[in-house]
């Protein structure tokens, strides 16, 4: 069963009377409690906020409701899509197709999908397109570019090879009286290694996921080509030990993609755990990087310096953190306060175009604490929908000799064309922020 709905949405439909919903919450804390995207405010909370439980009444399961992340839960047969607010439900290939190419231009760890992100192609399933990709990738590189690597083995055989390990030989040899038994270290360069082990066993995950034939033989052929390696639990870290040669640099793409498939939780789990994978995203964050990876890229040439994420203390005693989305500073030496909102402002309805009072204040103190006087906020607009520009100026007081410009700006990030959406926003940043 599968079903769609939008962030911070109720689903139309409830879930199955044989949903096991204990298992799915303690599913979903423990994957929150081993999220990529780690975030202050929210360390000490242990509870999942992905998604919501409603009883609506007896005989019938509950509604979900969705949070603030986007993408997929896959569990004991049920798939869960949560899509962007910028779009509607029946948009939800579309909608991936986006949040893959907004997720390739992310600060805060490797997205290795980007490539599914093609103008052409709908992602109507998102989870298969994730393992297909994988399967398709990893086969090409096996069959291309088998890897080996020297290994240290220690073992007993009757003639030396490599070093004689004497205390080894000592212990287990001689003093059973099996002086023709040397323990022998050495190194020999073998198919069946720590990187071949862990893309083993990745593959056996995915197969135990996959639903499409297709990717379920790929998968099936690539456990075939790697029968002589070893099976072994494997954890995310195992990927980050891994040195990969520059002769093998075409592996590094795999590793991403197997720290991928691994880094939801550790994965050494039972067979009957292997029915649980998901992809969750916060898509203020995600929002944010696109926004400013394509600032920076685009217009970093333009400015002193672009800096992303810029911390520092409100006050002199160091408490009250801040923490700016994008902190620009021209070749003059003036300082810009860039900051992205992920919400759809409400034009029309009052003086305040759609700005809140708790966002103005924030973007007051973070211009006094950098010393500026161009404030921007950044919101997505919703498709089809008129850009449009608001500013707000605060006068001059004790606190600014100067008055302070506060710039409400909605920026397209959706579209038909990835090109288009780029040049669109490259020239709305530059208008916005050189001109």
């Amino acid at each position: 069963m599968k079903i769609t709905l939008l962030e911070h949405q109720k689903a139309e439909v409830t879930l199955p009377l044989t949903t096991d919903v204990t298992a799915l919450q303690a599913y979903l804390d423990e994957v929150w409690q081993s999220r990529l995207w780690q975030e202050p405010s929210q360390e000490a909370s242990m509870r999942q906020p992905f998604l919501s439980f409603e009883y609506v009444g007896p005989n019938v399961g509950p509604r979900i409701k969705a949070g603030r992340y986007v993408g997929f839960i896959q569990f004991q047969g049920l798939t869960i899509e949560i899509i962007p607010k910028l779009f509607n439900v029946e948009q939800a290939g579309r909608a991936f197709q986006h949040v893959l190419w907004w997720l390739s231009y992310a600060q805060s760890f490797t997205f290795p999908f980007a490539e599914l992100s093609s103008d052409s192609d709908s992602i109507e399933d998102l989870p298969e397109a994730f393992f297909q990709y994988f399967a398709y990738t990893t086969e090409n590189l096996i069959q291309q570019q088998p890897y080996h690597q020297y290994e240290s083995v220690t073992e007993s055989m009757p003639y030396l090879r490599g070093r004689l390990d004497t205390a080894g030989y000592i212990r287990s040899s001689l003093s059973q009286g099996h002086w023709h038994e040397l323990v022998c270290e050495h190194e020999p360069f073998v198919f069946n290694n720590r990187l071949n082990q862990i893309i083993k066993f990745v593959t056996r995950k995915l197969l135990g996921l996959s639903r499409r034939l297709p990717t379920r033989q790929i998968l099936e052929r690539l456990l075939f080509h790697l029968d002589e390696v070893a099976d072994v639990p494997i954890s995310r870290a195992d990927c980050d030990r891994i040195i990969l040669h520059r002769f093998y640099e075409g592996y590094e793409h795999c590793l991403d993609l197997c720290r991928f498939f691994l880094s939801d939780r550790y994965s050494n789990q039972t067979a009957s755990e292997e029915q649980q994978f998901c992809f969750l995203v916060p898509m203020d964050r995600v929002f944010e990087e696109f926004v400013t990876g394509v600032m920076k890229e685009k217009l970093g040439s333009m400015f002193r310096s672009i800096d992303l994420q810029k911390a520092g203390k409100l006050t002199q005693e160091g408490v009250f953190t801040i923490k700016n989305d994008a902190l620009l500073t021209t070749h003059t030496g003036d300082v810009i306060v860039v900051d992205t909102k992920y919400k759809v402002r409400s034009v029309g309805v009052d003086a305040k175009a759609g700005i809140s009072q708790t966002d103005l204040y924030q973007m007051i103190s973070y211009a006094l604490r950098r010393g500026s006087r161009r404030v921007f906020l950044l919101y997505p607009s919703l498709p089809k929908m008129t850009s449009s520009s608001h500013t707000f100026t605060v006068a001059a007081s004790t606190f600014t000799q100067e008055p302070m410009v506060i710039t409400a700006k909605d920026v397209e990030v959706t579209g038909l064309r990835k090109q288009e959406i780029l040049d669109g926003l490259e020239q709305e940043l530059f208008e916005l922020l050189v001109t």
